[in-house]
């Protein structure tokens, strides 16, 4: 089974293919009552998971399809969510309006992909929490800190004093933050990286990589992850010292720098991003859009 003890009672779960998209790595919490943060970390792993421990309450990060496809594996568990992400969470078809996809002819190749691949169900929600909201296991108690950005119910989950942090996906990834949804913000990324780093912790989790530990180093993971948004910036910037159309600087792939199958999905995904991108630098004053071109000052 692929758990590693990170602390008393505390066990990351792995993903399979170490927690890289499609799947994620998971917490499992075993104590007077045993949760599991999230359950994307694949179908044999789950289900082992599911075979081998009374799991009495999922907690999922945010409404993506790899931090809750095997909700459906654990029925007898209460789920919990903040509330800005449960829509997504109770409808399939909700999420893949979040990803910008209703009406486009995105939207079919989707709902098959997350169907089919990850058998992703609409899920129950028994819980809607919000920021702060402390779940009392036993002697782990775990709080919720919200931290939006890459969904606007996204949350990181500390373990009270043990200087423990489950990130989900403020995920350290060397790729650097997904914002590529329609409720995705980037200041409010940089924000929640921000908070993070200010609350000092000495071991954190991640959805997509290894266990992080120390907290100087920590600290300058997330300083590097949130640096990657700027450096991105830059890219575009330097792009547009010519007038650019919104197609060109997409078919660029500035952020993904190819596109992998489904080649239309990444590129809806890495249109997603770059707008929100021009957002920023049109309201910073750093271009100027002539229709749908823009150019740098």
């Amino acid at each position: 089974m692929p758990l590693v003890e990170i602390d008393e009672n505390i066990y990351l779960v792995q993903g399979m293919n170490r927690g890289r998209y499609p799947y994620a790595n998971g917490m499992l919490i075993q104590d007077r009552f045993t949760a599991l943060v999230d359950t994307g970390m694949g179908p044999e792993a789950m289900a082992e998971v599911a075979d081998n421990y009374r799991v009495d309450l999922l907690i999922i990060s945010h409404g993506h399809e790899d931090h809750y496809a095997a909700n459906h594996l654990f029925p007898q568990a209460r789920v919990a969510v903040h509330r800005l992400d449960a829509p997504a969470l109770r409808s399939v078809e909700r999420l893949v309006e979040l990803y910008g996809a209703a009406g486009t002819e995105t939207e079919e190749p989707l709902l098959r992909f997350l169907k089919d691949f990850f058998n992703l169900k609409a899920s129950p929600v028994d819980l809607e929490f919000e920021d702060g909201h402390i779940f009392d296991l036993g002697t782990v108690k775990l709080k919720a800190i919200h931290t939006p950005g890459h969904s606007a119910g996204h949350c990181c989950f500390s373990v009270e004093n043990r200087g423990l942090v489950f990130l989900g996906d403020i995920d350290l990834s060397s790729f650097g933050p997904f914002y590529g949804c329609l409720d995705s913000d980037i200041d409010s990324f940089l924000a929640s990286i921000a908070r993070i780093q200010e609350q000092g912790f000495e071991t954190a989790l991640s959805g997509h990589k290894e266990p992080v530990f120390g907290r100087e180093t920590l600290w300058r993971c997330l300083e590097e992850y949130g640096q990657i948004i700027f450096e991105r910036e830059e890219k575009l910037l330097n792009f547009l010292q010519r007038e650019r159309s919104l197609e060109e600087i997409v078919e660029a792939a500035l952020i993904y720098r190819r596109f992998p199958e489904p080649a239309d999905l990444y590129a809806l995904l890495e249109r997603n991003m770059i707008s929100k991108h021009l957002e920023r630098l049109l309201a910073t004053g750093k271009i100027v859009s002539f229709g749908n071109n823009f150019m740098a000052i």
